[in-house]
């Protein structure tokens, strides 16, 4: 299942700390979305449909409303509350700027949003066991994809994505924002251009805590009203309804999501490969487990991973049983440690604290306060769709950031150290032999009749 031909190596995207900053900060401009006197002509509008209305994807669209050339067309969702939620999204953004309200059909199957020739771009908001079935199929029917993070399910769904982007010519934007918030972008600046010296050490973090009890064990039940309970498991293995792992909570659980170590570690890993140049760690270790909650989840409350990618070493810390300010007094965060000094990094901001004494510091300090991010990076998209340019989390970047996710997560179902042949991607063993233990949990089967289309 590898194809080499496809893939394109993360340094043609950012080769330098010039490109990491103000050529990210370039792309999105988008003048011409933004401002209604130079909007493009109603033939011109960007045509839109929504596939999946939960708390991302109505985050989306509320912010894909904010631009004068985009029209909602269409918004899928298998439960009909939902459906009703994002048709209120619409109305009231179209009512608060005096646009005309759309005629937005509805619908609980997205194969019927991607039948439409009139439709330009789809946004992907369903739980991560959808993604890459519901943005390949989009790229097969030639529309444009915004799809929400991580990636994907497993590492092979994400490859069924990238090849399909490339082989329809597609633009797909992944919802990893923090590659469009400027302070995010002066961050990696900084640790790019050697401002820190040589950084050896990264930490990365995301804490909470719902101890002891999490989301409780209630009785598998009756599928709610309005609900298309088949289609919302898709590819995923049947099931009985159980309220836990419906909605917001499927994340909870590795058939539908991955966890702490994947809705978070996107976002956050994804900084780590972006400021040190890698595409991907050399060897991975886990350690943890269902320590604390007593609840019918079952992903990690409490997971260490540790990546080595061969001139430095990254931990990533997940707990859902401890909060206590977090590391460092923040919930999240990561840190670059370097010989000349440590720079902290959230969605807040971020510092340098030198190395050496206050007298005579090897570097100097900094402190960065925050930047938006999430709507630079829909007009981004957007500006792309009309460009045709590469968006600034483009998919191959994306999924390399998911990659780093699902291998802590391999790591910790095998138990062991695993190593990571990122030309091929599969793991090996140290001696360079496929490791067919860890590479079963590379792909999933799905449940019939669904594929991927590529």
């Amino acid at each position: 299942m590898n194809d080499h031909s496809n893939r394109i190596s993360r340094r043609n995207f950012i080769t330098d700390s010039g490109t990491t900053a103000g050529g990210l900060a370039a792309g999105f401009t988008a003048s011409s979305l933004l401002n209604p006197k130079t909007a493009r002509s109603a033939n011109d509008d960007i045509v839109v449909a929504l596939v999946g209305c939960g708390g991302m994807g109505r985050a989306n669209l509320r912010d894909f409303i904010r631009v004068p050339s985009v029209k909602i067309a269409a918004v899928c969702d298998v439960d009909d509350s939902r459906l009703q939620n994002a048709l209120s999204d619409v109305e009231q953004a179209r009512k608060a700027t005096g646009s005309p309200l759309e005629n937005i059909h509805t619908t609980k199957d997205f194969r019927n949003i991607l039948e439409r020739n009139d439709i330009d771009s789809v946004i992907v908001g369903t739980p991560d066991h959808w993604h890459a079935y519901v943005a390949t199929a989009a790229c097969a029917s030639g529309k444009d994809v915004y799809c929400e993070k991580p990636v994907s399910h497993n590492i092979e769904e994400g490859k069924a994505m990238i090849r399909a982007t490339r082989n329809h010519k597609r633009v797909m934007q992944i919802g990893t924002q923090q590659r469009s918030g400027t302070h995010f972008q002066s961050a990696v600046d900084q640790v790019r251009k050697g401002a820190l010296g040589k950084v050896h050490v990264c930490r990365t973090w995301i804490t909470s805590n719902v101890s002891p009890n999490g989301l409780g064990n209630p009785d598998d039940s009756s599928v709610p009203a309005g609900v298309d309970y088949d289609m919302w498991l898709g590819p995923a293995p049947k099931r009985p309804f159980n309220k836990n792992r419906f909605h917001y909570e499927f994340r909870w659980f590795f058939d539908y999501g991955n966890g702490l170590c994947n809705d978070w570690g996107v976002h956050l890993n994804d900084l780590i490969l972006w400021a040190t140049g890698h595409d991907a760690p050399k060897s991975v270790q886990a350690a943890g487990g269902r320590y604390v909650l007593k609840d019918n989840t079952d992903t990690p409350d409490t997971l260490e991973i540790m990546y080595d990618y061969g001139d430095f070493v990254h931990i990533y810390s997940i707990r859902r049983s401890c909060q206590g300010g977090g590391f460092h007094g923040k919930g999240h965060g990561m840190q670059f440690e370097g010989t000349d000094g440590i720079l902290t990094l959230d969605r807040g901001g971020w510092t340098i604290s030198p190395e050496g004494s206050k007298e005579d510091p090897r570097t100097e300090p900094h402190r960065s306060g925050s930047s938006d991010q999430h709507f630079p990076h829909v007009v981004n998209f957007l500006d792309c769709v009309k460009s045709r340019e590469t968006p600034v989390s483009d998919i191959e970047i994306a999924h390399r950031a998911t990659v780093t996710c699902h291998l802590g997560n391999i790591a910790y179902k095998v138990g062991r150290t695993i190593h990571w042949d990122n030309d091929a991607e599969i793991c090996v063993h140290s001696d360079g032999t496929p490791d067919t233990r860890a590479n079963m949990h590379l792909f999933r089967e799905p449940r019939k009749p669904w594929k991927l289309e590529t």
